[in-house]
């Protein structure tokens, strides 16, 4: 009986072995940039650095490359010393547009030139800062505002974002770690080995570490481990999201949208809130539940789907990683370009001739 079980550990042994062997062989489960166990995602590390107020920041003066884990762009990204993206400026220092939003407004997986902020200064031919950081909640990006409105004196500030997507940002947002921005809910359960982060599998002490470690160093393990991991959590725990979301689910984001046309109100700046393209059923039922709470609290807002027909937008994306590519950017600031011109043409709020403010 112990020469039958030596000789079955052996033989699952030696398995294992010619698997892991085959694996690094083929370059399947192999870590580096752009691949699925990379911690930055697309993001090189120390594109962020830890900030008080939002919890991490664009760390000015960075340079590297974006990298998509789908391997659909490998794009250049360079931050100015203010810490916004930087890109070529044309038009003159003033007036100009403050652009905030997360990773969609930053550019992932374009490069500079062809952000939608890029797009729009070349239309308009009036300066604008994209002031996008990826992972970004409306929170944080309120907190963005704060710093750069008495920096910038923008005539119009907009902000761009996802009713859905900042749902979960708000109640969960990203944190900064290890040069890496992660998920909160995962931030105490990550190792950084080598410059990368590996996640503890088990929240078992001895065992999640080695889980981790494992992943360091075998292709198999990165592999395997997630896939048993993901398996035993979903068959212990649900899903705390509601199946449909109510008023109350958007409300942290409509106060965000409130406070962030105060300020610029504040600033002498008009403002306007931008809702991303539909991506599906859950993206509609968020939006309709955002805009009908904008409306009562009188924020201006737009979303993409009514600038640009629905049917084109899947062209737009990259069809794996889902970002706009470049043709969307271009398409998204074109056709924002006639919303903003007259808001650049309108008195400042609060100034004479301009119309009163909505009580709020």
């Amino acid at each position: 009986m112990r020469k039958k079980l030596a000789l079955s550990v052996f033989s699952i042994l030696i398995t294992l072995l010619f698997a892991e062997v085959a694996l690094r062989i083929l370059g399947i489960g192999a870590i580096g940039r752009g691949s699925a166990w990379f911690a930055g995602g697309n993001h090189p590390r120390f594109l962020f650095q830890p900030d008080p107020l939002s919890g991490y920041t664009l760390r000015p003066g960075f340079q590297g490359q974006e990298i998509a884990q789908s391997k659909e762009f490998d794009v250049p990204v360079a931050i100015d010393g203010q810490g916004l993206r930087v890109q070529p400026h044309p038009a003159p220092p003033q007036p100009r547009i403050l652009v905030a939003g997360d990773s969609m407004t930053f550019g992932e997986g374009v490069p500079a030139d062809s952000t939608y902020p890029a797009v729009l200064e070349r239309t308009l031919g009036v300066h604008v800062d994209n002031a996008g950081v990826p992972g970004y909640s409306s929170a944080q990006m309120v907190g963005r505002l704060r710093r750069y409105l008495p920096l910038l004196h923008p005539r119009v500030v907009v902000m761009t974002l996802s009713p859905t997507w900042d749902l979960g940002r708000c109640a969960s947002p990203f944190v900064y770690k290890g040069g890496y921005i992660v998920g909160q809910g995962y931030v105490d359960r990550l190792i950084l080995l080598d410059g990368n982060l590996y996640l503890r599998e088990t929240r078992l002490p001895v065992l999640g570490t080695a889980t981790a470690y494992a992943e360091r160093y075998s292709n198999l393990a990165r592999i395997a481990l997630p896939s048993l991991a993901d398996a035993a959590r979903k068959a212990i725990h649900k899903s705390t999201r509601p199946e449909v979301s109510t008023a109350a689910d958007v409300e942290p984001t409509a106060r965000n949208l409130q406070e962030a046309q105060r300020l610029a109100s504040q600033a002498g700046a008009a403002f306007l809130a931008v809702m991303i393209d539909d991506r599906g059923t859950e993206f509609r039922q968020d939006r309709d539940l955002l805009q009908a709470r904008l409306q009562q609290l009188g924020v201006p807002f737009v979303a993409a789907d009514d600038l640009i027909p629905s049917a084109r937008w899947p062209g737009l994306r990259y069809p794996v990683d889902s970002h706009w590519n470049a043709a969307g950017h271009r398409a998204m600031g074109e056709a924002l370009a006639p919303r903003i011109k007259p808001l650049l043409a309108a008195p400042p709020p609060g100034s004479p001739g301009a119309p009163p403010a909505l009580e709020n």
